[in-house]
């Protein structure tokens, strides 16, 4: 069965996020949905520019099984801002659905009301985001159907957890060891 992920991308997003997710994703042969909150070039922190697959507005939310926030400023900040994207994370959290966010995105889940008991987020966000359950510590934490990593040098991690998550631990593991990703460490 082909997984679908939605990518919600803003102006000032990470690239290093977005990309590491989308490149890891695909070559675990799910799809990817890149979707400009406003716009169909996105410019991420870096100057970098996206040309994504379609509007969010256009989005079709039923064929989608998880949405993953990147973070990077003010990219979480447009997201976490948007009535849209509210809206979007509380209609996956209702049906239970997968949620991912990393970096400063976690903001967006905590203002939506989705956010659960512990996660994590990019140093100092986590007082921005003023809820209880902030784990430091950890690159990736799963909370029932949320998924929240740390920040850009836990981007490939957080991609392979989704990975997991969404097809299994064979495909998981065929992923990491074509990416080499033990041998980096």
């Amino acid at each position: 069965m082909e997984r679908t992920v939605l990518i919600p991308l803003a102006n000032g997003f990470e690239e290093i996020e977005a990309v590491t997710l989308i490149d890891v994703l695909r070559r675990a042969q799910i799809r990817v949905i890149s979707a400009g909150l406003d716009r169909e070039v996105v410019v991420g922190a870096h100057g970098i520019a996206l040309h994504v697959d379609m509007l969010l507005s256009d989005v079709v939310l039923d064929v989608c099984d998880m949405v993953v926030l990147p973070g990077g400023m003010p990219g979480a900040k447009h997201l976490a801002e948007s009535d849209v994207v509210m809206n979007l994370l509380q209609v996956f959290d209702r049906d239970n659905k997968h949620i991912g966010a990393i970096c400063a995105a976690p903001w967006a889940l905590k203002n939506a009301g989705v956010l659960k008991d512990h996660y994590t987020c990019y140093p100092s966000f986590d007082t921005i985001i003023n809820a209880p359950g902030y784990l430091s510590t950890c690159n990736v934490v799963r909370d029932h159907n949320i998924m929240t990593a740390s920040g850009p040098a836990a981007a490939m991690e957080f991609a392979l957890e989704i990975v997991k998550e969404l097809c299994g631990e064979e495909r998981y593991v065929s992923v990491k060891e074509a990416l080499l990703f033990d041998a980096a460490l």
